[in-house]
């Protein structure tokens, strides 16, 4: 299993910890204003929720550490939904 993947506009690292799944998200301060990159983290948020909640992806126990870069923001969020499905698909 890979320790980190990047697709696109994210990067993935995971760690595995006997506690639960657990998120990270790392968004630089070059993305943007803290706006802008609280925008990206809510966008990224939800994409994840809506890949839980349809049964899409389950993450196992470990640190997920999630990193953003300034290209996310040309993305729809269909194609957000995508992305992090097959990103996190990678890490497994």
């Amino acid at each position: 299993m890979p320790a980190s993947v990047r697709r696109g506009p994210l990067r993935i690292s995971y760690r595995a910890t006997p506690t639960g799944a657990r998120v990270l998200f790392a968004v630089p301060k070059s993305v943007g204003t803290a706006v802008v990159r609280n925008r990206a983290r809510r966008r990224v948020r939800e994409a994840l929720r809506e890949l839980a909640g349809d049964g899409t992806i389950v993450l196992a126990d470990g640190e997920y550490r999630l990193g953003i870069s300034s290209s996310l923001e040309g993305l729809s969020a269909a194609e957000l939904r995508t992305t992090l499905g097959a990103l996190l698909g990678d890490i497994r």
